[in-house]
């Protein structure tokens, strides 16, 4: 048995625009998680967007060849970004999330 697309989306605009979708369901996710939750939970998410967004990006993508984010040439534009973006994910994450303060022992 063997799986293809739901939509086959063969003009650059419409991987473009699939790209698009996927980054506003992403920010939608992140607006909503910062207005219903915790600061912490969405600093949380945050990082781990990002981190997903970067090591899926660089392993799978780069490294191992696996599959791009899109089939077409747009892909070696929008996959550094959303590696920069993933990064920038992670670091606002972990600078804005409160330390613990140390214990003395």
């Amino acid at each position: 048995m063997t799986f293809g697309p739901l939509i086959a989306l063969s003009t650059m605009a419409g991987r473009i625009a699939a790209v698009i979708l996927g980054c506003a369901i992403l920010v939608g996710s992140l607006i909503a998680s910062g207005r219903l939750y915790s600061r912490s939970f969405f600093h949380g998410f945050m990082v781990s967007a990002g981190i997903f967004l970067s090591f899926d990006m660089i392993l799978f993508h780069w490294v191992f060849r696996l599959h791009r984010i899109t089939g077409g040439p747009e892909a070696d534009v929008i996959e550094p970004i959303l590696v920069l973006v993933g990064v920038g994910f992670v670091v606002y994450g972990l600078r804005h999330e409160p330390r613990a303060p140390k214990s003395r022992s």
